[in-house]
């Protein structure tokens, strides 16, 4: 079976990829069917560099190919329509609700309780 996807290239802490249809036994890095473009994350001020020949991806698409979630992913949005359909949603935790600090309720203010007036405690 083929498949499109992303074969790392370049330097240490300088990645380079090339866009490869290859049979989905072999290595990454090893032989390969056809190149298709290549994908620079750094170029353009980290924005990226993407460049891919869409006639054939459609070409090797129709023809029983699939494509890596990566791969799918990046040519997406550079508007290859049939990449949309190999992109699975991920597994997502459900966030964690974060627990409510309790409130100490203050007593309701008491009625003040009618003291005598001071003249009539220093009499007593």
């Amino acid at each position: 079976m083929l498949i499109i996807r992303l074969a790392r290239h370049g330097r240490k802490k300088a990645p380079f990829y090339h866009i490869v249809v290859a049979e989905k036994a072999r290595a990454v890095q090893k032989k390969f069917v056809a190149r298709l473009g290549h994908y620079n994350p750094l170029a353009n001020g980290g924005d990226g560099e993407l460049v891919f020949d869409a006639e054939k991806i459609a070409f090797y698409i129709k023809n029983g190919a699939q494509m890596s979630q990566t791969a799918a992913r990046l040519l997406s949005k550079a508007g290859v329509k049939e990449a949309g359909a190999f992109i699975e949603q991920r597994a997502t935790k459900p966030k964690k609700e974060e627990p409510k600090p309790e409130v100490e309720e203050t007593p309701a203010e008491e009625p003040a309780k009618e003291e005598a007036p001071a003249e009539e405690k220093a009499e007593a």
